[in-house]
């Protein structure tokens, strides 16, 4: 139902709540638009232009320096630095964050989308009200709360504690899997998602069971009717689905923040972005002679610039996301707000 009636629209009066409203909604969309223009700008701007004209989006003296260095490693061939920001190219936290979004997607999506269909077509009512409060009750519990048990757990696989225990009455361990430092130590605990498995259930929820039944008439398994009926009418909510996944692992600090804490080589953008936020405001001239490493990264020139040009470099891939999902997510929140 609209604000205002069409009937009646042309009444001074509701000229002026509609112009209000714009008003309204475009100084939020400005305020909204405005973090995006200066970091945007700032990427192209030396770090001095930065503190000395904060507010002016124009830059004096235009400079792409900042993503000059982010495509190159800051040490120079054959220097030993313990540098802990950009001793890799930029390509390669680049690929690193690929990768992990790719992988998160890849298996979360079909995971989540077969635990939907399993408890919304496959269980009796009262197994599949127990499965459901199950899955939704991972909602209630924060993320932070499992960080420790995840550590020891993926740490040596499947055992969830400080060490592995022994055979008994043996001198031996029994086999354990390390995941630290390697991709799966991240991918593997975001497999299901319990948000998204509420919007493929209620997908699920709508579609008629006939579909299935004749599904089975013919001789279809259930994962074939899973594949070739229920997904391709699901399309929009896949979309929003794949969206959130790939939005979720692109901008994920935490997880791989502990698990490749001890690899760079693997470390995505947002922990890059982390380390050099950390580096620029950590050193104050006030503590004196800064370290060999330091000094390398300065005189290359990262700074603020660098920073901002990450920031505008991480964020392309979710604008480039939106902008193919595009009218998929437009249909897919439709659905999801009907069902509300």
């Amino acid at each position: 139902m609209p604000i205002v009636p069409q009937v009646g629209r042309r009444s001074p009066r509701a000229r002026l709540t509609l112009g209000s409203i714009a008003v309204f909604l475009w100084i939020g969309v400005l305020l909204h638009l405005f973090p995006v223009a200066w970091m945007i700008s700032a990427s192209f701007k030396p770090t001095r232009e930065i503190f000395d004209q904060p507010f002016n989006l124009i830059p004096k003296e235009p400079t792409t320096a900042s993503y000059g260095l982010l495509a190159n490693t800051v040490t120079p061939p054959g220097t030993d630095l313990n540098i802990d920001v950009f001793r890799y190219p930029l390509y390669t936290y680049l690929l690193n964050s690929l990768v992990l979004a790719a992988l998160t997607v890849l298996i979360q999506v079909p995971i989540t989308a077969m635990a939907a269909y399993a408890v919304s077509k496959l269980h009796a009512p009262r197994s599949a009200k127990l499965l459901f409060f199950f899955f939704i009750g991972t909602l209630m519990i924060p993320g932070q709360i499992a960080i420790v048990p995840r550590f020891l757990l993926l740490s040596h696989f499947p055992w969830p504690t400080r060490a592995v225990p022994d055979i008994p009455f043996t001198d031996l361990m029994f086999p354990s899997l390390s995941f630290v430092g390697t991709y799966w130590g991240v991918v593997l605990p975001a497999a299901f998602s319990a948000f998204n498995f509420l919007l493929f259930k209620g997908f699920f929820d709508t579609l008629p069971v006939d579909l299935i039944e004749a599904a089975r008439i013919d001789g279809a398994s259930e994962l074939t009717t899973l594949r070739k009926i229920m997904l391709p009418l699901a399309r929009p909510v896949i979309a929003v689905t794949t969206y959130f996944a790939f939005t979720s692992a692109w901008n994920d600090f935490l997880g791989p923040w502990i698990m490749l804490m001890t690899n760079q080589a693997k470390w995505p953008l947002s922990v890059v972005i982390y380390k050099l936020q950390f580096f620029l405001t950590s050193w104050q001239p006030s503590q004196g002679s800064m370290d060999p490493a330091a000094q390398a990264l300065l005189s290359s020139g990262v700074g603020y610039n660098a920073l901002m040009a990450l920031a505008v470099v991480e964020s392309i891939p979710m604008f480039l996301a939106f902008v193919i999902f595009r009218e998929q997510l437009m249909k897919g929140i439709q659905i999801a707000g009907l069902k509300g």
